[in-house]
């Protein structure tokens, strides 16, 4: 059995400004923006979606396969050698070593509002050969998550998951605006699942002119994270509001959607129910918003299903 993750491998860059960006923009002038804003710290670590999602998953008792891309710099290196310590294969991790490893420059305001610019550095490297070519042909014995990396690898991946019969979660991320409808609904169609943050769902909605129905007849069920507000499971039923997970102290917020899938993501592949896999996702997401870094957090799932029963009354045993 294996858990298939897909996205990003990046540096990131995360700086805090103690205000809010919302009061030096002013919304009629947005075609003239230009501002600045002063950050108290700046915090260098590895992240990425898919790095985030697997580190996660780590201490959570598995070992997923990681799909993504890595300069041949010294930080994609040693990013490498950081995955190879968590006790992962680096065999679908593409060492592109005429390009820098990516990176993430984001900028998180008191209100935990962020502000992210993106380079893509080798996930840009067409991918060479089958990254699924180790794995087991029985698809019923994998789960994959398709989250936001290179435009390459989120167009190939849905498809091949099809061809194979592999059951997948579709999380389009910060690259959403990049799709057109039809394209984001060929993405979609076949999903076991969509996953987006409250801001990205809108997008689909709004800029996309696709309703939840639309996403529904693709789909099997929404799940949208809405940060201290907690998340929202949508089904063909309706939708049900998970509260978030209460959190000592919030030291920063990024990261904490990506720890929210590891969550969903192993429940799901032990068949759990999706309700039961979102509140595993929310306690797995408050250690991270607990610390200054996506892949900072230390914990264990028993701390994480300690976290779900004294939150929500429920015991989820593996």
């Amino acid at each position: 059995m294996t858990l298939i993750v897909s996205g990003s491998l990046a540096i990131d860059r995360i700086a805090e400004h103690k205000g809010k960006f919302s009061s030096a923009i002013l919304p009629a002038n947005l075609d003239i923006l230009n501002v600045s804003f002063l950050v108290e710290s700046v915090n260098v670590v590895q992240g990425g979606t898919a790095g985030n999602i697997a580190y996660n998953l780590t201490f959570l008792d598995e070992k997923p396969l990681i799909i993504g891309a890595l300069g041949g710099d010294g930080e994609g290196n040693r990013y490498l050698e950081r995955i190879k310590r968590w006790g992962l294969s680096t065999e679908a991790i593409q060492v592109v070593n005429d390009l820098p490893t990516a990176g993430a420059y984001i900028a998180t305001d008191e209100s935990q509002s962020q502000l992210s610019f993106f380079h893509s550095g080798a996930m840009t490297a067409p991918r060479k050969g089958d990254p699924l070519k180790s794995l087991s042909p029985n698809a019923s014995e994998h789960l994959a998550i398709v989250s936001p990396g290179g435009l390459g690898d989120m167009f190939a991946m849905p498809k091949l998951y099809k061809e194979k019969g592999i059951k997948y979660i579709f999380d389009p991320g910060q690259q959403t605006p990049l799709f057109s409808k039809e394209e984001f609904i060929e993405l979609l169609d076949g999903s076991c699942l969509l996953m987006t943050n409250e801001y990205e769902l809108s997008l689909v909605l709004d800029k996309k002119k696709l309703t939840i129905d639309d996403l529904l007849s693709h789909t099997q069920a929404i799940v949208t994270t809405k940060g201290e507000k907690g998340s929202v499971l949508t089904t063909p039923e309706g939708s049900l509001d998970i509260q978030p997970v209460k959190i000592r102290k919030v030291i920063n917020s990024t990261g904490a959607g990506d720890a929210y899938r590891a969550g969903v993501l192993k429940a799901l592949y032990y068949n759990k129910e999706l309700l039961s896999a979102c509140r595993l996702g929310a306690a797995v997401a408050s250690f991270c918003v607990e610390a200054p870094g996506t892949q900072e957090q230390i914990f264990s799932l028993h701390l994480a299903l300690e976290k779900v029963r004294e939150t929500f009354g429920e015991t989820i045993s593996f």
